[in-house]
């Protein structure tokens, strides 16, 4: 009787197991999407491109010493405060926004591109 009850569970309950593992290790994670709609209180795409290829442009800008001669750190905090009124964004909700796209891989990855894109726009502009 215990051998039919041990077979019954090889059969049956080891193979559920393993379907049961296979089905949660499957699961579709929404930071594996490249297409996600962030929460409320998070900038959507377009605004968080927009506003990143600025800073981007700000960092840059920090980095080729443009702001030389002067608090290096004041002038950055400067700058970047200027972006987020000109985005109409706050730290709070920068830090949160950058915070939600970077735990989203796949899509900030479109982002990263997207945001290389802008720059790219911005100084075609510029030579215009």
């Amino acid at each position: 009787m215990l051998g039919s009850v041990s077979r019954l569970t090889d059969r049956i309950l080891i193979p559920a197991i393993f379907v049961l593992f296979i089905g949660v290790g499957c699961a579709e994670d929404s930071r594996d999407l490249a297409n996600v709609n962030p929460p409320e209180g998070i900038l959507e795409r377009v605004e968080f491109v927009m506003l990143m290829a600025d800073i981007q442009i700000i960092e840059g800008a920090s980095k080729i010493g443009v702001f030389r001669n002067d608090d290096v750190k004041k002038r950055l905090g400067e700058a970047y405060y200027e972006v987020f009124a000109k985005h109409e964004v706050s730290a709070a909700e920068f830090e949160r926004s950058h915070t939600w796209w970077w735990e989203h891989p796949v899509a900030m990855k479109e982002v990263l591109l997207e945001i290389t894109e802008k720059i790219s726009q911005i100084e075609r502009a510029q030579k215009e």
